[in-house]
């Protein structure tokens, strides 16, 4: 893998549980389908159109059975779009609100809008970093060695990516997943993952990684099978020196942006990646409390990038 051929890209991660803005006393009262909420005006603003590649926060690991894509008898494990009700809030309670939708229904709503008004766009789903055994429970099987039980992860996860008209696969490295996840298990992850993306030949399927940390990362399994790094530059502590210092090239780091609670702003961000030599930003995210910033700082940054 080659960072040289990268396209330049303004990128943004989405999270899904979210409802915005929030009603009375911290309790959402908007869903997706309300026009004074964060979804709609990704639509209204066009937003959409100021993105390159959305990343879907967040995919959970979970054993096949007759409800995941594929189905399975409980032997293997796929992803699937992480549990929660909306309208939201904390612990995913509603407060007597009545729930509405699903995050399923969020997923398949955000796919359908997002290429509509951008069908240039690439969609990806990320995985979560909050429960730290989705990767080293890929390995649980037992009667199968190590590399047979990534394939059969690989698998299905292009299996399901094909299902909702995907265009790849992302790995929110943080704690404790970065803790818990062995580096010869992510090394095997990621060439299980890579080779089999690497082999489809009616599209690209990018393989990205999204880290705080370099801890546990193997270098040449991410040389050869990641198609970047949108690093964490905004976490106060995650620097690139931590990534080409244990032999990952340069040419494959992304700079991450954070306009959440206003950390950054877009000229603020687009001087970072500037001055840093990247190709690629991307930000978090597009739908926290302050999404009306978020969005009009996305646009802006994503006119910087390229030059508009």
């Amino acid at each position: 893998m080659s960072g040289s051929t990268l396209p330049t890209m303004c990128n943004a991660w989405i999270f899904l549980n979210e409802d915005d803005p929030m009603g009375p006393n911290g309790y959402a009262t908007t869903t997706y389908p309300d026009p004074n909420g964060a979804y709609q005006r990704l639509i209204a603003k066009g937003v959409y159109e100021h993105v390159d590649m959305l990343f879907i926060c967040f995919a959970a690991l979970v054993p096949t059975s007759d409800m995941t894509t594929p189905k399975g008898d409980g032997e293997g494990f796929t992803i699937q779009m992480g549990e929660a009700t909306h309208p939201s809030q904390d612990q995913y309670k509603t407060n007597g609100y009545p729930v509405r939708y699903s995050n399923q229904n969020y997923l398949n709503w955000v796919i359908r809008d997002a290429r509509a008004a951008n069908p240039n766009i690439k969609i990806l789903m990320t995985l979560q970093y909050g429960r730290g055994t989705d990767i080293s429970s890929v390995f649980l099987p037992e009667g199968r060695t190590d590399q047979e039980n990534a394939e059969d992860f690989a698998a299905n996860l292009l299996t399901y990516l094909r299902a909702y008209d995907l265009d790849g696969f992302d790995i929110d490295w943080e704690s404790p997943l970065s803790d818990d996840t062995t580096t010869g298990q992510m090394a095997t992850y990621l060439d299980a993952i890579g080779t089999l993306f690497a082999k489809q030949t009616d599209k690209k399927y990018w393989l990205t990684i999204s880290p705080a940390t370099a801890g546990n990362l193997d270098a040449t399994a991410m040389n050869a099978h990641v198609d970047f790094l949108n690093l964490q530059l905004y976490s106060g502590f995650t620097f690139e020196s931590d990534f080409t210092g244990i032999g990952i090239d340069k040419e494959l780091l992304a700079y991450g942006a954070k306009f959440e609670s206003t950390v950054q702003t877009a000229q603020s961000a687009f001087s970072g990646y500037q001055s840093g030599g990247y190709k690629i930003a991307t930000m978090w995210r597009l739908n926290s409390g302050n999404f009306e910033y978020e969005q009009d700082n996305q646009i802006a940054l994503y006119n910087l990038v390229h030059g508009a």
